[in-house]
C-alpha cells in the first residue's frame, strides 16, 4: 500500500504542476524534486490514460484532467464546441457530438440532441471505439501502429450486419479518413441511424478531436454532401457559431423522417 500511495501522490503532484503550456521532463523533475526516470514512467502512464498530453515541448494537461476542471484554452475550446454543436443541431435537426480521445478512451466534450435523431430508448451504444463513425475519425488522427490496440479483439464483435467485419476493414476506413474522407456509418450500432464525422484537429492542438452528426438514416443519406460540407466548415480554423448560423442550410427532408 505504501508503494501505491507514493505512486498516487507522485501522479497528483505532476497534475498539479502541469497546465496548458508544455514543460519538459527535465524541468518538471527539477520543480518536483522527483527522479527523472520515475517521472518519465509516470508521465507515460498519465499520457496513455489521457490525463496528460505529450508534444514536442514536453507534457501538458490532457483532456481527462480538463474534464475535471478545464482551464485556459481548453475551457474556451470546449465552450466553443458546445456553441457550435447547438447551432449545427438547430440547422439540421440531427444530434451533434464533439468527442476527444483521452488516452485510450473517448471523451464527450459537447453534445446537443436533435429532434430528427432516432430515439436511444432501449439502445446501448457499443463500447468499441471503431464501432462508430466518430471513433473512426478519432483513430484516423493516430499513427497507424497506434490503431492496432483498438482493433485487437478476438473474437471480433459484430454489433449489426452493417458494422465492420474485422480489423482490416476498420484499418481501411481509418486510412480513408486519414487521406481526407469523412467517416460514415449507416445502421452500424442503431438500425435507424446514420452518422457523418470529420476530424477537428484545430479544436485543441495535440488532442484528437472530431465533430459527428447523427440522425435518421433517410435524412442523413439524402443530404450527405450538404451535411459533410457543413461539418467541413465547422472544423475550419476560426469558424464561429455566428457564421454557421448566418449561412443557413436547406435540407431535403424525406417523408420517412416524420417531418
Amino acid at each position: 500500500m505504501h508503494v501505491v500511495s507514493q505512486a498516487l501522490q507522485r501522479g497528483l503532484a505532476i497534475l498539479e504542476t502541469l497546465d496548458d503550456r508544455s514543460v519538459g521532463v527535465r524541468e518538471l523533475a527539477r520543480r518536483l524534486g522527483i527522479d527523472k526516470g520515475a517521472l518519465s514512467r509516470t508521465l507515460a502512464l498519465l499520457a496513455r490514460e489521457g490525463w496528460a498530453v505529450r508534444d514536442a515541448g514536453g507534457y501538458r494537461l490532457g483532456p481527462r484532467a480538463h474534464a475535471l476542471g478545464a482551464t485556459g484554452g481548453s475551457r474556451e475550446a470546449v465552450a466553443r464546441a458546445a456553441r457550435i454543436a447547438h447551432v449545427v443541431s438547430g440547422l439540421t435537426g440531427a444530434s451533434v457530438f464533439v468527442m476527444q480521445l483521452a488516452g485510450v478512451r473517448p471523451l464527450l466534450a459537447a453534445t446537443t440532441p436533435g429532434p430528427d435523431a432516432p430515439s436511444a430508448d432501449g439502445w446501448d451504444p457499443p463500447t468499441a471505439l471503431w464501432a462508430t463513425a466518430g471513433g473512426i475519425a478519432l483513430l484516423a488522427q493516430l499513427p497507424p501502429d497506434e490503431v492496432d490496440p483498438f482493433v485487437a479483439e478476438d473474437p471480433w464483435p459484430r454489433f449489426s450486419a452493417a458494422s465492420p467485419e474485422g480489423p482490416d476493414e476498420v484499418r481501411d476506413l481509418v486510412a480513408a479518413v486519414r487521406s481526407g474522407a469523412a467517416a460514415r456509418e449507416v445502421a452500424w450500432s442503431h438500425p435507424a441511424a446514420a452518422c457523418i464525422a470529420v476530424p477537428w484537429p484545430s479544436l485543441e492542438p495535440g488532442v484528437p478531436s472530431v465533430v459527428a452528426l447523427t440522425g435518421n438514416a433517410p435524412l442523413v443519406t439524402a443530404n450527405d454532401a450538404a451535411l459533410e460540407d457543413l461539418l467541413r466548415r465547422v472544423v475550419r480554423p476560426g469558424t464561429t457559431p455566428e457564421e454557421l448560423a448566418g449561412d443557413g442550410l436547406a435540407l431535403v427532408r424525406p417523408a420517412t423522417t416524420g417531418s
